[in-house]
This record gives structure tokens, C-alpha cells and sequence, in this order.
């Protein structure tokens, strides 16, 4: 049987004070993160935690935020962390890995906490998050790295079989089972190995795992004009070579991930009223790139827009 441990909610807060109040809560019983909302008078947000065996369940709905969890944070962490998420209302936008995924009402998908990560709930959402340690997830799943960051369609295959197991954990669920709460646990990494078996991963384990190395250090040195497959390769002590087979294996190249990585960058700054002082050149500098008419021109093709009216209508 599983206990409730602690709930929050902003519900009876006064207006204003919610959002401040729940990045207080996510930070200091979830993960640290970085939240902003938009609606900051009408946020809302309510988790109520429970543990069974090995895994807490957080039952969580919130209003419209975007969250983003740093990597020299994530990398402070004490403990590896792994969250399964269930979307049961609404539509997550999220960046781990290097890949953007939609998740969608009854989809899941697997994070890693210590990789760092963006999130956005444009319309706010309600889920299910599956707190799992790194150590125990590793029973079923050799390399849970491998299955982070990829969708896992809950309607269908063993991803539907998945999602069918998590719809039915609810508050009353977790507290009434008969079963022991680790029984509980295990079958719903089962089931999650089962559905991460049938994703389409590149070619090996090991591959994985340097392409990881390689597209993390991309993003956290984006900044850096003059970042290119041989700085990257020293600093991991790979061959230029090899980086490149690297992405060639899993169907890109070094440029086109180190410009998305620039581009979701500048993104995020030009939607960030706390940049609003920078201008437009002064972004394109801090996102590498040396001229603002090439940022300009990537921006375009990327997003559709040019930075100056994207961050027009962003902020409006």
C-alpha cells in the first residue's frame, strides 16, 4: 500500500503570490528548476506526492509555465534521477538530448534528471511523474539513458500497454492496491522496458552513449563561435573523424546540431523578458554567432520569423 506524503497546492494563496510559492515547492521537493508563466496572477498548481516500494508517484496539475532545468544543476545532483511521465490532460513541449518532442494526452516519456531539460505546458497540464532511481531502473533497463528523451506513443504496442497501467494509478489506486507496492513498482518498469525495446535507437550502446557526450557538450558550448567537431572531439578525447560517424549514425551532422542548439538558444532569450535590454546583435553574439545578418537568416529559416518580430510577439 502506498502513503501519501505531501501535497501542495496554490489554491487558497493570494493572487500573485501562487507562481513564487510553487517554484518553492517544485525546487525544493522535485527537482531545481528555472519556471516562468506568463498568467502569473492566475497560476495554478497542485502535486500531491505519494511513495510505493521504490518509486514516488507525483499527481500534478498545473497552469500555463515553461520550466527549464539547467546541466550544472542537474549535475549537482545527490542522487540519479529518471521521471516517467504520463500526460493525462493537455500537451507537453520538451527539449532533452538535443530533441524536441511533443507529448501528447496518454503518451509517456522518459526524463533524465541529470542531463538537464526544457519544458513548456502552453495550455497547462495534468500527469502523471513516476520519480525512479537510476540504480533500481537499471534492473530492468541496462542503459536507461538510451530510452530517455523519446516518445513513447500510448496507444499502440507495449507503449500502449504502458500508458493503460499508468492510467490506472490514482490517488485511491496507490492507497488501496492489494498487492505490495513494489509489485507495483516492477511491473511498471516492465512494462516501460518492453515499450523502450521497441524504439529505434542507433546502432550500439556504446555509440549512444558518446553521441550523448557529444551533443551535451555541443549545448553547453553553443556560445562559442569558433565551436567546431575538433574542439568538441579534444575535449572528449575523440578523433574529428569519429564525431562526425557519430552523427552520420544517427541520421545528422555536427553543423546542423550546433545550430539548432544556437537557434533553441536564441529562442529562449528573445522569449525571456529578463534579455529584453539585449539587442538583437547582442543576441546573436551570445548564441555564436559572429553576424547578425547570419542569425538573422538562420533565425528566418528556422522559426519563420525574424528575431526582432519574434520577440515582439512573444512578449505581447
Amino acid at each position: 500500500m502506498a502513503t501519501l506524503e505531501q501535497s501542495w497546492s496554490t489554491e487558497h494563496l493570494q493572487q500573485g503570490k501562487a507562481l513564487s510559492y510553487w517554484r518553492d515547492v517544485i525546487c525544493e521537493n522535485l527537482l531545481q528548476m528555472h519556471i516562468q508563466s506568463s498568467h502569473e496572477k492566475e497560476f495554478f498548481g497542485r502535486i500531491e506526492k505519494y511513495a510505493f516500494g521504490p518509486i514516488k508517484a507525483n499527481f500534478i496539475s498545473v497552469s500555463e509555465q515553461k520550466v527549464r532545468r539547467e546541466r550544472s544543476v542537474a549535475r549537482n545532483a545527490k542522487e540519479h534521477l529518471f521521471h516517467l511521465i504520463h500526460v493525462r490532460k493537455g500537451v507537453q513541449l520538451i527539449e532533452q538530448y538535443g530533441r524536441n518532442l511533443e507529448v501528447e494526452e496518454g503518451d509517456c516519456l522518459l526524463i533524465d534528471c541529470l542531463a538537464g531539460f526544457e519544458f513548456d505546458f502552453p495550455q497547462g497540464v495534468e500527469a502523471l511523474v513516476l520519480e525512479i532511481r537510476r540504480d533500481w531502473l537499471g534492473c530492468w533497463l541496462p542503459s536507461p539513458e538510451d530510452a530517455a528523451a523519446r516518445l513513447i506513443d500510448g496507444r499502440s504496442g507495449w507503449g500502449g500497454t504502458l500508458a493503460s497501467a499508468l492510467r490506472n494509478i490514482t490517488p485511491t489506486t496507490v492507497s488501496a492496491s492489494g498487492l505490495p507496492s513494489t509489485v507495483v513498482a516492477e511491473q511498471i518498469v516492465s512494462l516501460l522496458a518492453l515499450a523502450a525495446a521497441n524504439g529505434d535507437p542507433p546502432s550500439t550502446t556504446h555509440k549512444r552513449a558518446l553521441l550523448r557526450r557529444v551533443t551535451e557538450t555541443i549545448h553547453e558550448r553553443c556560445h562559442e563561435p569558433d565551436l567546431d567537431p575538433a574542439a568538441v572531439a579534444a575535449a572528449l578525447g575523440l578523433s574529428r573523424r569519429y564525431v562526425h560517424l557519430l552523427f552520420a549514425s544517427a541520421g545528422t551532422t555536427f553543423s546542423q546540431e550546433l545550430y539548432a542548439c544556437r537557434l533553441q538558444r536564441a529562442q529562449r532569450l528573445l522569449r525571456d523578458k529578463r534579455f529584453d535590454g539585449l539587442g538583437i546583435a547582442e543576441i546573436a553574439w551570445n548564441c555564436g554567432f559572429s553576424e547578425p545578418s547570419h542569425f538573422t537568416r538562420r533565425f528566418h529559416e528556422r522559426f519563420g520569423s525574424t528575431p526582432s518580430a519574434y520577440r515582439l510577439n512573444a512578449t505581447n
